[in-house]
Order: C-alpha cells, then structure tokens, then sequence
C-alpha cells in the first residue's frame, strides 16, 4: 500500500519496531509517537490515513487521544483518518466495552496479542473504505 501513512502510537519500543518494520516492508510510510500528547501534536501537524493508537501512554491515555482527534475531523479543523486501538486491556463487560468505544470515538479495536497478517487486512480494510 505505497503511500498511505500511518501513526504509531505506543510506548512499548519492541511493539514500534515490529510494527515499523513489518508495516515498512509491506510498503506503508510510518510515523511514530511514544505518549498522547506527542500523538496529538503530529496528527494535528501531519496528513495520516490511519492510526494505529495503543490506550495505556503517558500524557494522555488513548481514548482521550481518539475522542479529541475525533472531535477535531468532525468540526472540521482536521483532515479525517481511520483510527484503530491496539490493547491489551480488555474490559469486563459488554456495556463498558461499548460504552469505552463510543466514548472513543475509534473506528476500530484490536486486542493484543494480535495476528501481524489480520491488523495488516484490517488496515487495508480501513484504507479502501476511505
């Protein structure tokens, strides 16, 4: 997928690095970000197609990143991109996961551990519905 980018954003470096190179020889420009407020910052000053956007950072959690940049595409004071949450912290319940999601604004959720090859299909997914 030549020239779509994507944002990164995590704080575990060996979670970065996997991605960044899996994602980089599958022909994606990627950018990365360690906690939420640096996220902010480069969606706000860069065009992104997609975010992949962990929840547990310093600065700013991710669904607060999520929300606000969603906020941000709905007002019109940013260009739209697809933001996916990448976690490991599942909730408990049904209504809590759904509540979180709608909160968030996300347009989608992957729990780690995930499959390399499925976040790859859901990306491209994103990308075409785009």
């Amino acid at each position: 997928m030549d020239g779509y980018r994507i944002l990164i954003v995590e704080d575990d470096e060996d979670i970065v690095e996997t991605l960044k190179y899996s994602l980089g020889l599958r022909g994606f420009e990627i950018d990365v970000a360690y906690d939420g407020l640096h996220a902010l910052r480069k969606a706000r000053k860069n065009n992104y197609d997609i975010m992949l956007l962990d929840i547990m950072l310093p600065g700013k959690n991710g669904y607060e990143v999520s929300r606000i940049l969603k906020e941000e595409m709905e007002s019109g004071k940013l260009d739209p991109f697809k933001i996916i949450v990448l976690t490991a912290r599942k909730v408990d319940n049904a209504e809590r996961e759904d509540f979180l999601t709608t909160w968030s604004k996300a347009d989608e959720y992957i729990y780690k551990p995930f499959e390399l090859d499925d976040l790859v299909n859901r990306i491209n997914e994103h990308i075409v519905m785009s």
